[in-house]
């Protein structure tokens, strides 16, 4: 599915809800409730193992350009910036609702992060994969509570979780 251009962000929703594996060690569980303020409606609501909120915003897989190079390094495009623009507001909205949030569902979203999956590297066959990661890296490392992701990588972190457990 991430490798195929018609793949909706919806369809892509669909099929990770449930798998809250495929996000690593930090992630316990799926929350219930992916409407904890009202206007907002998060992709994918995650519990990780300190029980912090983590929201997960989904944009599309394949088809999306994720970088540009205007001068001499690689930055993140504007889809990038529009979806971490998105996941800001979802925490904003998880920070001023906390008390409330707390008491009706009992979800502590005072540590809450976000993560913002989008891109495939093939769809930029000019930009090395690596380059991708670093850009995005980079752009991520001056955030403080989100990371952006593409979809390779969570599926290439996802399957080198098993071998890790595994003796040498």
């Amino acid at each position: 599915m991430i490798e195929d251009d018609t793949t909706t962000w919806h369809a892509l929703q669909r099929a990770l809800t449930g798998m809250h594996w495929i996000f690593g060690g930090r992630v316990i569980g799926q929350a219930d409730r992916r409407r904890l303020v009202p206007g907002d409606e998060v992709d994918i609501p995650l519990i990780r193992g300190d029980g912090s909120f983590q929201v997960v915003e989904l944009k599309r897989a394949a088809g999306a350009k994720l970088v540009k190079k205007p001068l001499s390094s690689w930055i993140p495009r504007r889809e990038v910036h529009d979806a971490v623009g998105q996941a800001i507001n979802y925490l904003v909205g998880l920070d001023e609702n906390r008390e409330r949030i707390l008491g009706e569902f009992g979800v502590d979203t005072r540590r809450a992060s976000a993560l913002v999956l989008a891109g495939h590297p093939f769809s930029q066959p000019g930009v090395s994969g690596r380059e991708i990661n670093e850009a995005l890296r980079i752009h991520t490392s001056h955030l403080n509570r989100i990371e952006v992701l593409t979809y390779k990588e969570l599926v290439d972190s996802a399957e080198r979780a098993p071998a890790l457990g595994e003796p040498a």
